[in-house]
């Protein structure tokens, strides 16, 4: 949740932060301090891929991985279209509460 300043406009930290790894959280992350930081950098060991592709520094990721309804309700209010351009990529989408519920 943001937190504005008093003429409605998102107070500012600091000039630069830096994230360290490009992660799905340390990315998660920069796009945060993005709100608060002139300028943010994301370093990573690995040279970042133009296009999907597993990572060396990313063990796991070639493992399934699902977004439940908070984390795609977040991702959502952060970067507002990407479940419509996920969807349109091709990514499946489950209803994750009939597993839990029943038909």
């Amino acid at each position: 949740m943001r937190r504005l300043g008093p003429g409605g406009e998102t107070p500012r930290v600091g000039e630069h932060a830096v994230v360290l790894g490009a992660s799905i959280g340390g990315l998660l992350a920069a796009r945060v301090l993005a709100d608060f930081y002139d300028r943010v950098s994301v370093v990573d060991r690995d040279l970042l891929p133009e296009s999907p592709a597993n990572r060396r520094g990313v063990p796991q990721g070639h493992h399934v991985h699902n977004l439940l309804g908070r984390g795609s309700q977040i991702l959502g209010e952060l970067f507002p279209g990407i479940l419509d351009e996920l969807v349109a990529a091709g990514v499946p989408v489950h209803d994750y509460q009939m597993f839990r519920d029943g038909p």
